[in-house]
C-alpha cells in the first residue's frame, strides 16, 4: 500500500501516535532541564542508545490470523534504564535510541515514522510506570515488580498500538486478535527475558565493568530467538506451500486453482495485499509467473510489507508456489485437451463418432417425449481419393478442412456435425418437424460442397454423396446411423452427387454385399480363385500370339461373374491382393508354358489404378516378369484408369517398361474419347472394346470407324487387338482390313484352364510342323 492509497484515518492515527511521542520526549527534555537533583547523564547509559539499535534488528514475531507483529527484546534495555536512570532521562535515551534503531532499518517510510512513534511512546510510558512503582532501591523485591509491570506495558501498549494501526490501514476488526492465546504467551516470555535488563542494573551498581560479561547471553538469546523464528517461519511456508500444493491438484477448473494460489500465497507471506493478476510486478513489489503454457498469471505483493522475511526469500517461496499452480493449470489444460481430442476430430475440430452416436442416442430419447423426428445425415465425399493421389495427403487434409466449414455453416448451431473418418461426415438434425427442412438442408449441403476448392495452385471440385435416415426415437443411435450408412451408398449407386432415403430393402442388398465382401477376402487369402487363358490370335495366320489371364470365382457352388467380383473387389481395396494372386498364377502357369519353346507367346494379366499405387506392385512384377523366362508380360490398363492415373503411377509404368513389361489399354474408345494422351504414355498394345466390332459386316460406317482405329495404332506404332469377335463373318471384315490385325473372341477361343491352354498349344503346334514339313 502506497501513502497515497493508505486510507486517511489510518495516516491520522499514524500521526497522531507520533505526535503523541514526541511530546512525551518533548517533556522528558523539559523535566531534565528542570531537574537540579543530579548532574549529567553517565556516558555509560548513552551507550544505551547504540544497543537499542542493534537489539531492534533481532525482533520476535507474534504470529496472528491476519499477519505479525513485531516486538523486539530491546525492553530489556528499557528495563537497564528503568532500574538506573530517573524516567525523563531514561526517556532522552530510549527516543534516541529507538530513531536510530528505525533509521538503520529496511522498512518503508511509513512504517519507520509509525515504528519511532510507537515504540517512544510505549517506553516512556513504561518508564514512567517503572519511576512511579519502584521503592527506590535497585535491589529490592519493589523494583523488580516496577520493572516487570513497566516492560508488560510497554508490551501491550506496543503491541494494541500495533494492532489498531494495521486494522485501520487494513480496514479490518482488531477485537478478534485480542484473544489469540499465542500472543499473550509471547508477552509472558518476552517480559521474562526483560529481567536480563534489570540483572544488567544488579551487576552495573556492584562491578559496571562485569555488566560486559552480559553481552555473551544476550546475544545468545538474540541468535538463537532469530534462528528459532527463522526456523520457524520457513516451516509454516514450507506446511503452506504443501497444503496448497495439494489443495490445487484436486481441482478441476482453472477459476478453483487460481483461487486456491491466491488464498495460498497471501496465507504463504501473510500480506492482504497480494493479488493474482495478468500484469507482472512493477517497481516496489514481488512477484511469481503461474502459467498455463498459453496464459500466465501473476501473484505480486509489496516488496515494504517485510515483517517475516527478506524479499528473496519471498520471491523464492512464492516462485515455488507458483510452480506447483502451474503444474495443476498445466494438468487441467492437457485434460481438457486430451477431452477435447476425444472428442472431436483433431483435423477438423468437428465431433467425432462417439459424440455424435452419444447426441443421437438423447435426440431419439426427446423425440419419444415430445413426438419429434431425428434425421440423420450420412455424407461421403465423390472424387476425394483423386484428390489425395495426384496432389498428396496434405491437400486432401486441406479440402476436408474447408468441406467440414461448408457443411457447418449449412446447419443450425443445435444440429451436429461430425466426422466418422476419412472423407465421411455425418449430420444430427434434432427435433425435424417438417421433411421439407431435411430436404432444403441436403440441397444446401450438395450446393456448398461442389464449389470449387484452391488446393497447391489448383481448383478441384469434390461432390457428396448423402444418405438420409429418420426415426420417431424407436430405433438406436448405432441403428440409425447405420442406415444412413446404407443410404448413402444407394446414392453412389444412383450416380453421386445426389440424395437417398433409407428403406429397409437397401439393409437387405447391404448385408448381401457385405457378406459376399468377406467371402472373397476369405477366397482371395485361401487362394481359391482360379485363372483361365483366353486366347489372342493374329487374324491373317491364325496362330495364337497371346493369353489374356482372366480370374475366375466359384462361391456356394455356383459362378460368380467377374462383372461381379471385380468391381467389388475395386471398391473395397481387395484388388490389390486379388492382382498379387493372378500374377503369381500367371509366373506358375508360365512356367509349363515356356516349356513348349513358343518364345512368341505373350502372357496378358488385366491390373487396376489401385495395383499401380501399391508400394510392392512393381517388385511383383519383375518377379513374374522373371519367372516368364521366354515369355513377354503385358499389363492390361483400362483407359479410364491409365488417363486418370497421377504422375507417380506413370512413373512406374515407364520404369517397368523399361524393364521389358508392356502394356495394354484396354476397352480403348470408349472412356475419355481422346488420343492425345497416346503420345505420352508408356503404352504398346491397343485392345479395342468390343461395342466397334459388333456390327461390322452390316454397317460399313462401324466398320469404317474401326478401320480408322487400326490405322492410327498402326500409325503410332501400337499392336491393335480387336475384342468381341464373335462371328465367322467378322473374322472376315478383319482380314480384309490393312495391316497386322490380332483378334479375340468367343468365335475364336473362349476362355479355358492351363490345361486346355496347353493341349491348344500344342496342336498349334503340331499342325506348323506338318505344314512346314509337307
Amino acid at each position: 500500500m502506497t501513502p497515497d492509497s493508505q486510507p486517511l484515518v489510518s495516516r491520522v492515527f499514524d500521526r497522531g501516535v507520533l505526535a503523541l511521542a514526541a511530546l512525551l520526549t518533548l517533556a522528558s527534555g523539559v523535566a531534565t532541564f528542570q531537574d537540579e537533583s543530579h548532574g549529567p547523564v553517565p556516558l555509560a547509559y548513552w551507550l544505551c542508545i547504540p544497543v537499542i539499535a542493534v537489539i531492534s534488528r533481532y525482533p520476535v514475531m507474534l504470529d496472528r490470523p491476519s499477519g505479525a507483529i513485531e516486538i523486539g527484546f530491546d525492553s530489556c534495555v528499557l528495563a537497564f534504564l528503568g532500574s538506573l536512570v530517573p524516567a525523563h532521562d531514561g526517556a532522552l535515551i530510549w527516543a534516541a535510541g529507538a530513531v536510530l534503531a528505525q533509521l538503520l532499518s529496511h522498512s518503508r517510510p511509513i512504517a519507520k515514522v509509525f515504528n519511532i512513534g510507537v515504540q517512544v511512546m510505549s517506553g516512556i510510558a513504561a518508564l514512567w510506570v517503572i519511576d512511579l512503582l519502584a521503592p527506590g532501591s535497585v535491589q529490592s523485591l519493589g523494583t523488580l515488580l516496577a520493572v516487570l509491570i513497566g516492560c508488560s506495558v510497554y508490551f501491550v501498549l506496543d503491541f494494541l498500538v500495533s494492532e489498531v494501526a494495521v486494522a485501520l490501514e487494513h480496514t479490518e476488526s482488531f477485537h478478534s486478535e485480542l484473544g489469540y492465546t499465542e500472543i499473550w504467551l509471547a508477552m509472558v516470555c518476552i517480559v521474562a527475558v526483560d529481567s536480563l535488563g534489570y540483572l544488567a542494573a544488579l551487576v552495573y551498581m556492584m562491578q559496571p565493568q562485569a555488566t560486559a560479561l552480559l553481552l555473551v547471553p544476550v546475544a545468545t538469546l538474540l541468535v538463537a530467538s532469530k534462528s528459532i523464528a527463522r526456523d520457524r517461519e520457513r516451516s509454516r511456508r514450507m506446511r503452506v506451500l504443501f497444503d496448497t500444493s495439494r489443495s490445487v491438484q484436486g481441482q478441476s477448473t482453472s477459476e478453483d486453482v487460481l483461487e486456491l494460489m491466491a488464498l495460498g500465497a497471501r496465507d504463504m507471506v501473510r500480506v492482504q495485499q497480494l493479488q493474482l493478476r495478468d500484469s507482472p510486478p512493477g517497481v516496489g513489489e514481488v512477484g511469481a509467473r503461474v502459467t498455463d503454457s498459453s496464459r500466465d498469471w501473476w501473484l505480486v505483493t509489496p516488496e515494504w510489507q517485510r515483517a517475516r522475511s527478506t524479499v528473496a526469500s519471498d520471491r523464492e517461496h512464492l516462485d515455488q508456489l507458483a510452480l506447483a499452480g502451474s503444474e495443476a493449470l498445466s494438468r487441467l489444460k492437457m485434460t481438457r485437451e486430451m477431452t477435447y481430442l476425444a472428442r472431436h476430430d483433431a483435423l477438423t475440430e468437428l465431433a467425432n463418432r462417439g459424440v455424435v452416436l452419444d447426441r443421437v442416442g438423447h435426440a431419439l430419447e426427446v423425440s419419444r417425449r415430445r413426438g419429434s423426428t431425428v434425421a440423420v445425415l450420412f455424407c461421403d465425399l465423390d472424387g476425394f481419393k483423386q484428390i489425395n493421389d495426384r496432389f498428396g495427403h496434405n491437400a486432401g487434409d486441406a479440402v476436408l478442412v474447408t468441406v467440414a466449414r461448408r457443411i457447418a455453416r449449412c446447419v443450425r448451431t443445435s444440429d451436429t456435425v461430425a466426422r466418422l473418418g476419412g472423407d465421411e461426415f455425418a449430420i444430427l438434425l434434432e427435433d425435424v418437424r417438417d421433411p421439407v427442412d431435411v430436404d432444403r438442408v441436403t440441397a444446401l449441403l450438395l450446393q456448398a460442397v461442389v464449389e470449387p476448392i484452391d488446393v497447391s495452385g489448383h481448383r478441384v471440385t469434390v461432390s457428396t454423396s448423402i444418405g438420409i435416415a429418420t426415426s420417431d426415437g424407436a430405433d438406436s443411435g448405432e441403428a440409425i446411423l447405420r442406415s444412413a450408412d446404407i443410404a448413402m451408398y444407394e446414392a453412389k449407386a444412383q450416380g453421386k452427387n445426389c440424395v437417398a432415403r433409407y428403406h429397409s430393402e437397401y439393409g437387405a442388398a447391404r448385408v448381401r454385399k457385405l457378406e459376399m465382401v468377406e467371402a472373397l477376402r476369405a477366397a482371395i487369402e485361401s487362394d481359391k480363385l482360379t485363372v483361365v487363358y483366353q486366347p489372342v490370335y493374329a487374324v491373317r495366320s491364325g496362330e495364337v500370339v497371346g493369353l489374356e489371364a482372366l480370374a475366375r470365382w466359384r462361391h456356394d457352388g455356383q459362378d460368380v461373374s467377374p462383372g461381379q467380383f471385380v468391381p467389388l473387389a475395386e471398391e473395397t481395396g481387395l484388388v490389390v491382393a486379388l492382382g498379387e494372386r493372378i500374377l503369381d498364377r500367371v509366373a506358375q502357369d508360365g512356367r509349363d508354358i515356356g516349356r513348349l519353346g513358343l518364345s512368341h507367346i505373350e502372357m496378358g494379366v488385366n491390373i487396376s489404378a489401385q495395383q499401380l499405387r501399391s508400394a510392392t506392385f512393381a517388385e511383383r512384377v519383375r518377379q513374374t516378369r522373371a519367372a516368364l523366362g521366354d515369355l513377354a508380360l503385358v499389363l492390361e490398363v483400362t483407359e479410364r484408369d491409365v488417363v486418370r492415373e497421377d504422375s507417380l503411377s506413370q512413373e512406374v509404368m515407364t520404369r517397368l517398361v523399361a524393364e521389358g513389361v508392356r502394356f495394354a489399354v484396354d476397352d480403348f474408345g470408349i472412356g475419355f474419347s481422346s488420343i492425345g494422351y497416346l503420345r505420352s504414355l508408356p503404352v504398346q498394345v491397343l485392345k479395342t472394346d468390343r461395342a466397334f466390332v459388333a456390327d461390322i459386316e452390316h454397317s460399313e460406317r462401324s466398320a469404317n470407324l474401326l478401320r480408322s482405329m487400326l490405322l492410327m495404332g498402326h500409325a503410332l506404332g501400337l499392336d491393335v487387338v480387336v475384342e468381341g469377335v464373335e462371328r465367322q463373318e467378322q473374322l472376315d471384315h478383319l482380314r480384309g482390313m490393312g495391316g497386322e490385325v490380332f483378334a479375340q473372341g468367343y468365335h475364336l477361343a473362349r476362355p479355358m484352364p492351363l490345361a486346355d491352354v496347353l493341349t491348344l498349344l500344342r496342336r498349334k503346334q503340331q499342325l506348323r510342323r506338318t505344314v512346314v514339313a509337307s
